[in-house]
């Protein structure tokens, strides 16, 4: 597979290499990012927060796939490379106005969904647009995120709102089922919240189909509170764990939602809770996929 890497540096500022970073702020829990790019609002949106979450010491890898196929007279592709080049160029000037060291890659291959999990498996996160708020799909980079909930091995974050590009003062919700495996979720979340200088809440779901734990969703949300002056109340509500999520988001005007993943694909897929955030949040949504 051919491939035209071009690396762009911060201005004033010589682009080292994703290999080449070294003592990263231990604050930011993500440095090395890779942002699915295809000119929509919502993947120039990822970059933005993309771009905030990496910080002056992280690196951004900036990736525009054409899935181009057959040759000469013959060849097609998804996004044609003259538009994918002009979709990196104005990409790569987010992070080179913010001092953000970034890479761009032009990738021919497909189908795009695979090239995409394939380079952010050497990643901390992968940042791409939102999906469309209809389970049938959108742009490029929509319908690659739909295809991608049932397959990431990396953190994804799935980002909607354009005109949020910063979590400082903003309110992060965390939801835990309160089962085991769920402290890393709430102590990831806290993390974040407290590099980025943000607010975090802890919600739970309180339903039939609940397990809850009193004491390990108590002892979560004492750990926020003990990482972050501005750790909200736990909020525990009964009800279907997206419905209360949802109505969490609206409540508290949180920007991001930070939950763990099952990865469910086909007819199971219809129950998934992170499938459903992922298109019907009003905010953000970081993915964790299980361990």
């Amino acid at each position: 597979m051919t491939e035209i890497q071009t690396p762009h540096s911060p201005k004033h500022k010589s682009a080292p290499k994703p290999e080449g970073l070294t003592a990263p702020d231990p604050a930011r829990v993500f440095t090395n990012i890779l942002c699915a790019v295809d000119g929509t609002r919502t993947s120039t949106a990822a970059v933005r927060l993309a771009t905030s979450l990496a910080g002056p010491d992280g690196h951004l890898t900036l990736l525009a796939v054409t899935a181009t196929a057959g040759a000469g007279l013959h060849a097609t592709a998804v996004i044609s490379p003259s538009r994918a080049k002009q979709v990196l160029s104005r990409a790569q000037r987010i992070p080179e106005d913010a001092g953000v060291a970034a890479t761009t890659v032009l990738d021919p291959g497909g189908p795009p969904v695979k090239v995409i999990l394939e380079r952010a498996s050497h990643h901390d996160l992968l940042a791409i647009g939102a999906p469309a708020t209809s389970w049938l799909g959108g742009m490029l980079v929509g319908g690659v995120t739909a295809a991608a909930l049932s397959q990431f091995t990396t953190p994804m974050l799935v980002v909607r709102r354009p005109f949020i590009s910063s979590l400082e003062g903003r309110r992060i919700l965390v939801a835990s089922d309160g089962q085991e495996g769920s402290d890393r979720i709430v102590e990831l979340a806290g993390r974040l919240a407290l590099g980025q200088q943000a607010q975090v809440t802890l919600v739970h779901a309180l339903g039939p189909e609940s397990q809850m734990h009193p004491r390990r969703l108590q002892a979560q949300a004492g750990t926020l509170q003990g990482m972050l002056p501005d750790a909200g109340e736990a909020l525990i509500e009964p009800g279907k764990p997206g419905d209360v999520i949802l109505a969490a988001v609206k409540n508290t005007k949180a920007v991001m939602v930070v939950l763990g993943s099952r990865r469910l694909a086909g007819l199971r897929a219809l129950g998934s809770i992170s499938r459903r955030l992922a298109h019907d949040a009003p905010c953000s949504v970081l993915l964790l996929p299980p361990e």
